[in-house]
């Protein structure tokens, strides 16, 4: 008979699953703490939107608070512990799970990669990697080579990049040969700088005792995702570990259950959840959380907006694409964790000429105690402009919260 949890039992388990209850370290925060907190994450999603701080650096703040962001750039980029590669979506991932995607990426077998090629020009001839090869035959080839003598560049650096076909995804020849041969494995990220990614062999960038160890079959890759996905949600179902690292829904229910017939985890019922959930043999609490937290939108906590809807009963999108007299909350809105719920969303934008981290609005959600939510909140958004290095918090004028918060930041100046 399976464990039976309320949805309030399954809000509690994914938010220590996260490592966002309770105090932050009181402590300077290391870089041990850093790689610790990805670890227990299992993925860090890469994104370049920059209105308040990149969103791959707020996660980390949100569960350790003030830490210096170029940790995580050491990390990756010098003592590679961690590597970037296509999970949810772009991630950093710790480089010890580098063998889970090896298998995905088809790393090292160029044989398979030339019959993929093949395959791909033969099944979509209007794919742009299709497209290059048929074109410009010879060129994903001499990328390589490039690469190979020159050492970590660009695409833009590669003789015979091309000009881009158009703004924002109007990639050059040389950005979809590089993107091709970094999805292939066969070229790795070996640094970013002004966010410009520096492509080099994989082989100068994973650490030889991660990339040379056993390469696992495609269906312990898998298996060893959901458990590692599972591990991270603390609760879910399998379309929700499917999507952490972007499985087929039907893989993931045969991996989960396999994990289940081997007494790995358990299979649970969640109050108003129609779908079988999954989590570890031994919960750990369903105590109340102490959480308070601003979430980008892509935190691995609310980056499912379906999951959240089930947990949190939060109904969630980012609004960046909509046009902005329809937005309803703003352009980049930050959800706020309190405890055990999402209380509200916040819009940010940091100017840094001025100094200042604005609030464009804020909301609170129904039924909530505004006035202890907007202590809390700005309490939080102190400590987020101290982390940003911005003097004042100024607040707008759009959102049912702005009356309050205004107050409980007037009472801290």
């Amino acid at each position: 008979m399976s464990l039976s949890l309320s949805q309030q039992d399954a809000r509690r388990i994914a938010i220590r699953a996260q490592r966002l209850d309770g105090a932050r370290p009181s402590g300077p925060i290391t870089i041990k703490d850093v790689q610790q907190s990805i670890r227990s994450m299992g993925l860090l999603q890469i994104d370049s939107v920059n209105v308040c701080v990149r969103s791959h650096y707020m996660p980390l703040f949100s569960r350790l608070g003030n830490y210096d962001q170029s940790l995580l750039d050491e990390l990756a980029y010098k003592q590679k512990s961690v590597f970037e590669t296509w999970a949810h979506a772009a991630c950093f991932a710790p480089v010890e799970d580098h063998r889970l995607f090896r298998q995905r990426m088809g790393y090292g077998e160029t044989d398979e990669r030339l019959e993929l090629l093949e395959r791909l020009i033969e099944e979509k001839p209007n794919h742009r990697v299709s497209k290059l090869a048929v074109e410009r035959p010879g060129f994903l080839e001499d990328v390589i080579e490039q690469v190979r003598t020159k050492g970590e560049m660009t695409a833009s650096d590669l003789d015979g990049a091309g000009e881009r076909t158009g703004p924002w995804w109007g990639y050059t020849s040389g950005k979809i040969a590089m993107e091709w041969h970094f999805a292939a494995g066969v070229l790795s990220i070996a640094d970013r700088r002004n966010f410009a990614r520096y492509y080099d062999l994989t082989e100068r960038v994973i650490p030889d005792k991660y990339l040379n160890n056993e390469t696992l079959s495609m269906e312990d890759a898998h298996r060893e995702m959901m458990r590692l996905a599972l591990d991270a949600h603390g609760i879910g179902t399998a379309e929700d570990f499917a999507d952490y690292y972007h499985l087929k829904n039907v893989q993931a229910r045969t991996r989960l259950g396999e994990l289940v017939e081997e007494g790995i985890i358990q299979q649970v019922d969640v109050e108003g959840w129609d779908d079988i959930a999954y989590a570890p043999l031994n919960i750990p609490s369903v105590a109340p959380t102490d959480s308070r937290a601003l979430l980008t939108p892509f935190d691995p906590l609310v980056w499912t907006r379906e999951r959240i809807k089930r947990l949190f009963d939060f109904i969630y999108r980012i609004e960046i694409y909509v046009p902005e007299k329809k937005r309803q909350y703003g352009y980049y809105v930050y959800p706020f964790l309190l405890g055990d719920e999402l209380v509200a969303r916040v819009d940010l934008k940091a100017e840094r000429s001025k100094g200042v981290l604005r609030v464009k609005g804020a909301f609170v959600e129904a039924g909530q105690d505004e006035d202890h939510v907007a202590d809390n909140l700005a309490e939080e958004l102190r400590l987020l402009a101290d982390w940003l290095g911005l003097d004042r918090i100024v607040a707008g004028r759009k959102g049912n919260l702005i009356p309050a918060l205004r107050s409980a930041l007037k009472s801290r100046i």
